[in-house]
């Protein structure tokens, strides 16, 4: 059997991703029966006997990752939960919050009561800090919530942080003087060294693209990028560390220098060495840890006299990376980088397959080859972008199935958009990295001109296609999580039988093009009118998006945070237009600058006022009190409200649904309640949806 550690590494993977999202109780345990019980079969067979002993080992080390990683949260809930404890952490990321002077951060804790401990949490309510500080102060820590445990433990974050009412106490002791908070100091410097000379657009996409560092990256070009197909290039992942390291390699050891094999094992470590740098850098992402494992093991291959094997090294890297923590393999980003780098590598075998088939039909076989006709010659001087065509469309159809599982949009111009402009990533990526660390020493002054100059000249153009792309129809498809699951069971299987029965390539990619074709065209057609209600943002004030098809209508409380979290679901459900923005906030602490066709604000509003609106998704009510605002929607014959503040009439406003808030709604007279974490006044009992599908048909389904 070959490659033996990737069907290890798949049966791992395949059993914490079981173990995630299957309910436990019910599901999991049939099923774990049910794949036992199938390997233990194709044991009996003598060409699957390894095979199946790899996946149950490989299942037996997941489910030993599983229980780690359950028994360590379960006693951290035990032993800090509930009472207030003085902790000492570092500060490793902050966000915008919707109160002024606080933020929201996710801590790494180091004391808890002076004693020295390692785990992270998230604190919604932290006072006003940066990431890399170290602080000191009392908090109560506290379990997640059930529906968002999976989430939370994916991070890394094993509890939620409040800090003490009565006496928080909460101290900046300065500067912490870890790695991971000298390489954000670091990326901060390169970030701003970058941004100088650029305006506010070209300096977020290439700050993006060079250190990692998205907090400069406008909606409206991170929507275009999403649309075109190119959103991946926003993100730093093995691609960009593929580039970075062989490039710079390249650079400072030509190729016809490494013929020995000393020189190869030096430039094996200093690989190593680089791909750390940009793990810490660009804050130590699945994506570029991933690949960063994948280097080092390429690395130890050289040193051991082994051959370089991509999927075997993609194999101990996911092995490595969930192997202390099971949910890492629930991350979208671990999962989108181990497909990317799967769909690359069955391109590039379908490059070879079509390389001999030509070589076998036009070259090998003809009597004079150099003096036939131009028409057959000119295919193989296009070689290079037919191969790169081909990579591009194994990837994207290698994501297609993570993306629209996991509830994203997709672009039909992923592919068209690959070929087009990815070769602009690699001097972009150079000449960003040049000039930020050019613009740190002041004597390179002229140079870090000249190459800012041409770092702003090809990211403008890169700019100018996603915003052109991003109008075209089709940048964002979206498709109902059963139905996808279907249609990808049945692609992969076509996939499966093509191979396994050596059905020719002209025979197989337009069978299975067509198959897809129609598929998708179907479900388009099936997720049309459909209109989906969603709560996102932080939980102490969730915003309401109610989309169907391309438009959307949204219903904001809370923050900055809440605002970002809105843009990146108007983007999940390829949402094209805002036709209304009502701000239910009557006392607003920050902006919502989400751009919409009508906005309504509830602080212009006079008191016991109201407006009624009609939309395409739904019929909106804003009524204005003293104390706050309150929204009902009419969806068909359903109505829904959502409340801000503290509304108070005389007589209960009646609804199928809540669009729930921490606060009480004495205002309201409701059936059902949608929510994003279950609130003190709210009733023990089952887990609470945080969104709605109505069908024209009037169905529901909630999530």
């Amino acid at each position: 059997m070959r490659r033996p550690l990737c069907v290890f590494c798949a049966g791992m993977l395949g059993v914490e991703l079981v173990y995630a999202f299957l309910p436990q109780t019910e599901l999991f345990v049939p099923f774990a029966a049910f794949f036992v019980a199938l390997c233990l079969l194709l044991c009996i067979f003598e060409k699957t006997r390894a095979a199946a002993l790899c996946i149950l080992l490989g299942a037996a080390a997941g489910m030993a990752s599983v229980l780690y990683t359950e028994n360590r949260m379960e006693q951290l809930r035990v032993r800090y939960a509930g009472r207030p404890l003085v902790l000492t952490a570092e500060v490793e990321t902050v966000s915008d919050s919707y109160y002024p002077g606080i933020v929201d951060a996710v801590l790494h804790v180091k004391e808890v009561n002076g004693q020295t401990v390692s785990f992270r949490v998230e604190c919604e309510t932290l006072p006003d800090c940066e990431a890399g500080q170290r602080v000191q102060g009392r908090f109560t820590l506290a379990a997640p919530a059930a529906g968002s445990r999976v989430d939370r433990y994916t991070d890394g974050i094993a509890l939620l942080a409040v800090p003490d009412e009565d006496k928080p106490d909460l101290e900046v002791l300065g500067e912490s003087g870890s790695f991971r908070a000298r390489t954000h100091r670091l990326q901060q410097k390169l970030s701003a060294s970058l941004r100088r000379r650029m305006d506010g657009s070209t300096g977020g996409v290439l700050a993006a693209m060079t250190v990692g560092d998205r907090s400069h990256l406008s909606a409206a070009l991170r929507s275009a990028y999403r649309g075109a197909g190119l959103s991946h290039v926003l993100v730093v992942s093995g691609m960009h560390v593929s580039i970075l390291c062989g490039d710079i390699l390249s650079f400072l050891i030509p190729y016809e220098w490494e013929q020995s094999y000393r020189s190869r094992k030096r430039r094996a470590v200093f690989r190593s060495l680089l791909a750390f740098l940009l793990m810490g850098v660009t804050g130590f992402t699945p994506s570029v840890c991933r690949a960063a494992v994948a280097v080092w093991v390429s690395a130890l291959g050289v040193w051991v006299y082994g051959a370089p094997d991509t999927l075997t090294s993609l194999a101990v890297a996911g092995i490595a990376m969930t192997a202390g923590n099971s949910y890492a393999a629930c991350d979208i980003g671990f999962e989108l980088s181990f497909a990317a780098v799967l769909g690359t590598v069955a391109g590039g075998a379908c490059v070879r397959r079509a390389r001999e088939w030509y070589c076998r039909r036009f070259w090998k076989k003809a009597k004079n080859p150099v003096r036939r006709p131009w028409c057959l010659k000119l295919p193989m001087r296009l070689w290079g972008l037919a191969e790169s065509a081909c990579i591009a469309a194994c990837a994207s159809a290698a994501t297609f199935p993570v993306l629209v599982l996991r509830g994203l949009s997709v672009s039909v111009w992923a592919v068209a958009s690959s070929v087009a402009v990815l070769w602009l990533v690699q001097p972009m990526l150079l000449l960003g990295l040049g000039t930020a660390f050019a613009g740190l020493v002041p004597a390179l002054a002229p140079v870090y001109g000249l190459l800012s100059r041409a770092a702003v000249l090809l990211t403008g153009l890169m700019d100018r296609w996603a915003l052109w792309l991003a109008e075209k129809p089709g940048t964002g498809l979206y498709f109902d999580t059963a139905y996808a699951a279907i249609v990808c069971l049945v692609l992969i299987g076509l996939c499966w039988l093509a191979f396994r029965w050596k059905v020719r390539l002209r025979a197989a990619v337009p069978c299975i093009l067509l198959t897809a074709a129609v598929a998708v065209g179907l479900g388009n057609a099936l997720s049309r009118d459909v209109v989906h209600i969603d709560l996102v943002g932080s939980a102490n004030a969730p915003a309401v998006v109610i989309t169907q098809n391309e438009t959307a209508v949204v219903l904001f409380r809370g923050g900055a945070s809440t605002q970002n979290a809105v843009e990146n679901q108007l983007a999940r459900r390829g949402v094209q237009t805002v036709e209304l923005l009502v701000d239910l906030r009557t006392k607003p602490q920050t902006v919502c600058t989400l751009e919409a066709a009508r906005t309504v604000r509830a602080e212009q509003m006079a008191a016991n006022t109201a407006q009624e609106l009609r939309c395409t998704p739904a019929r909106v009510e804003v009524l204005r009190t003293r104390g706050g605002s309150l929204a009902r929607l009419t969806i068909g014959n359903r109505q829904f409200v959502a409340l801000s503040g503290n509304v108070e009439l005389a007589e209960p406003v009646s609804a199928q649904w809540l669009l729930a808030s921490p606060a009480k709604p004495t205002a309201v007279r409701y059936g059902n309640v949608l929510a994003l974490r279950r609130y003190d006044w709210l009733e023990s009992g089952d887990a609470l949806p945080a969104s709605l599908s109505l069908r024209r048909g009037g169905g529901l389904k909630a999530e």
